[in-house]
């Protein structure tokens, strides 16, 4: 039986090498960026504004860091079971949001080190791992 330290792990990792197969070298940069600000976004404005924020934008990236999230947080055991981000967000309660936002901040930053493991800016355009 995995620890939820190795199943936030191994769901940031199979999301990091499924982001890097679907961006070319420039949106994986640009990705890497985004990951790593997103903790401190939802420090900053709350798990709500920072879920909106990356939701409006029309990039691929953006779209993909969302939905990498919104998935980690609908699994069984996650607040949000089963609900998008902004639904959960907006429809269940204070708890489960604050639980939401805490285990956010852990799970990104799985995310934000296998990106930066991961999407190196030293390679050449391979993005098969």
């Amino acid at each position: 039986m995995q620890t939820m330290q190795q199943q936030r792990a191994a769901f940031a990792l199979e999301g990091v090498k499924c982001a890097k197969r679907r961006l070319d070298k420039k949106q994986c940069k640009e990705y890497k960026s985004h990951v790593s600000a997103f903790p401190f976004m939802i420090h900053a404005n709350g798990l709500g504004q920072a879920a909106a924020f990356y939701k409006s934008k029309n990039k691929r990236d953006y779209e993909l860091i969302y939905q990498l999230l919104s998935d980690w947080l609908s699994q069984e055991g996650q607040p949000f079971l089963g609900m998008d981000l902004l639904d959960g967000i907006t429809q269940e309660d204070m708890h489960a949001y604050i639980t939401a936002q805490a285990e956010a901040m852990v799970f990104m930053d799985w995310v934000k080190k296998f990106a930066t493991a991961f999407m190196r800016d030293d390679e050449e355009g391979d993005n098969n791992d």
